[in-house]
């Protein structure tokens, strides 16, 4: 028996067989062709994208999927069709005299490699649906099939280099369950998908796929990132009953759907849901969420070379604001950075993008691209129950001058005759300890304020949540930050101002005890996570007040601990 880890995509668990699948183009033929050859070249290339568009449609008719995650395997065909790409592998045949199949191996290899060498993720992850479609594209060319092996069977656990959507999609209207990835992101296309359709799976084990063989027999613990080989029989007794428990947990989880979000001494609590994707709007629809906290607007500039139109924004918005209707949805402006924009030529280098030009300051820079954003988002809320929120604000006069911007849209389209909410409620995320610090004046200024504590702790401690040297310092629950939204919170009830918690405290069972009796009232939550914080947010009584009422917050990490892991622990203990 071997026991490894590794990331996390989808939580579950799976006992099953391992099968190693291989997911690769075929080679291209390297030789170049004849200035005659040109024309059959450019033929081959069109019918290999007319056969993948038609591999495309059947994925799209076979899928479990909903509507909206339907979305990401029709991105596809958005990419098989680029008039930029089409341009750049007919130019390659034509002047380069490469054969098709070289000519789009190029190609795609180029855009690839643009995003992959990005430092932000996201545009990083976008490389993988550009790697998708030019596989498929040299498969077609090369007559090489991209279904699955004849000897797939439901139970067997695919062992794959990295996960790519098309290939989610096919494993799962093949009904399996599980599968691993040597690389895979949790933010990825193919992740999400995974996580829509149910599949459980982990990624970056290291030596995965030389440490594994067909028919090895497998457990994988998604909620925990755990891989057993060849487990002994107790081990597999004991995975097999936490299977059952599991269940059971999710199915009396599921049926906190129709109650009443409040604590046990009856006070309301509301629990929104954070987004990124517009896909992941069809499990928002399953929760009965009391709206959208955040939704993260920067999923626009992912996959393309151009910003995007006030009009395309406009649909994304209104399409949102409808489905979710009457509840609101909370729209952030771009969070973006100089770091974030170099295909777009709007990049100026900076020595540390944390502390540069980015979030409400890099809009208020670049008034064009902010324009756009808040007429679109303007004409959307004629649709529904809109909200807008600026990042990054650093205090009260920071956000007066997004306000004006603002207000400047607004006449514009009142000039125009373009109808939009003229009662929209605009807010402030608390995420710079300035913004904490003045939350008195911030709270009298907006229309609601939300914390977000993911930056609010990397820039209270000074601690890169990304940089793996130094992670033990980034303490969510230390004393400084907690008064910072201690502050906040008294701040915001002195003006009947609206206050949310947005970061990732949100959605960790450990702090929603916590929050809530220090007297967070709203709560933006991950999809994932919502009917565990639901029933949370149940058990906290009027003890819970108390309690953290009489505590003082001026003290040791180590006492917040004791707080936290030993007083508190009952309320974030949920089971079966």
């Amino acid at each position: 028996m071997l026991r490894l880890s590794g990331n996390s995509i989808n939580n579950g668990i799976f006992i099953g067989r391992a099968l190693h699948i291989a997911v690769q183009a075929h080679a291209a033929d390297t030789h170049c062709i004849s200035e005659g050859e040109i024309p059959a070249e450019l033929k081959r290339f069109h019918e290999a994208i007319n056969s993948v568009d038609a591999d495309i449609s059947l994925d799209l008719k076979n899928s479990k999927l909903g509507n909206n995650d339907l979305d990401i395997l029709a991105s596809h065909r958005d990419i098989l069709h680029d008039p930029e790409l089409t341009k750049m592998v007919e130019t390659s045949i034509k002047e380069q005299l490469h054969h098709a199949g070289l000519a789009v191996q190029e190609s795609f290899k180029k855009i690839v490699s643009q995003f992959e060498a990005m430092s932000v993720e996201s545009f990083a992850l976008r490389a993988a649906d550009y790697s998708d479609v030019g596989t498929r594209l040299m498969n077609a060319l090369s007559g090489v099939s991209g279904t699955l092996p004849d000897n797939l069977e439901s139970d067997h656990i695919p062992i794959v280099s990295e996960m790519s959507p098309s290939l989610v999609s096919k494993l799962a209207h093949a009904s399996i369950g599980a599968y691993l990835c040597a690389r895979g992101s949790y933010n990825s296309h193919a992740s999400i998908l995974s996580r829509a359709l149910g599949l459980v799976a982990i990624a970056n084990i290291p030596g995965l796929q030389e440490k594994l063989k067909d028919d090895d027999l497998l457990i994988i613990d998604g909620d925990e990132g755990k891989l057993v080989i060849n487990p002994d029989e107790e081990t597999l007794e004991f995975y097999a009953q936490k299977v059952q428990v599991v269940e059971l947990l999710h199915q009396k989880l599921e049926k906190l759907k129709a109650s009443a979000s409040q604590t046990a001494d009856g006070k309301e609590i509301t629990l929104y849901a954070n987004i990124g994707l517009p896909e992941e709007m069809a499990v928002i629809e399953n929760l009965g969420c009391d709206g959208i906290g955040l939704f993260r607007t920067e999923f626009l500039f992912i996959s393309r070379q151009n910003l995007p139109s006030e009009e395309e924004q406009f649909e994304i918005y209104r399409q949102l604001a409808e489905r979710m209707a009457p509840t609101p949805v909370t729209i952030r402006t771009f969070d973006l950075g100089c770091d974030k924009l170099s295909p777009f030529g709007l990049e100026v280098p900076e020595e540390n993008p944390y502390l540069g030009n980015r979030g409400i300051r890099f809009s208020l820079a670049n008034h064009e691209m902010f324009y756009t954003q808040l007429k679109a988002i303007l004409r959307a809320s004629a649709f529904g129950n809109i909200r807008i929120m600026f990042p990054m604000i650093l205090d009260a006069e920071d956000f007066a001058e997004a306000k004006h911007v603002f207000n400047h849209c607004q006449e514009q389209l009142y000039s125009q005759g373009v109808a939009f909410d003229s009662s929209i409620k605009l807010g402030a995320m608390i995420e710079i300890p300035s913004a904490a610090l003045e939350a008195d004046s911030l709270a009298m200024a907006c229309d609601f304020l939300s914390i977000g504590t993911n930056d609010l702790v990397q820039y209270t401690l000074a601690v890169d949540r990304n940089n793996e040297n130094v992670s033990r310092y980034y303490i969510q629950h230390h004393p400084a930050v907690l008064s910072l939204i201690r502050s906040t919170i008294l701040s915001a009830a002195k003006y009947n101002t609206p206050l949310s918690v947005c970061g990732e405290m949100a959605s960790n069972p450990t702090y929603i005890p916590l929050l809530i009796g220090m007297g967070i009232k709203e709560l933006s939550i991950n999809p994932a996570g919502y009917f565990a914080a639901k029933a949370i947010v149940q058990k906290c009584d009027r003890q819970l007040f108390q309690l953290i009422s009489r505590f003082n917050f001026s003290v040791s990490v180590r006492e917040v601990e004791q707080l936290i892991y030993r007083d508190l622990k009952h309320y974030s203990t949920i089971q079966e």
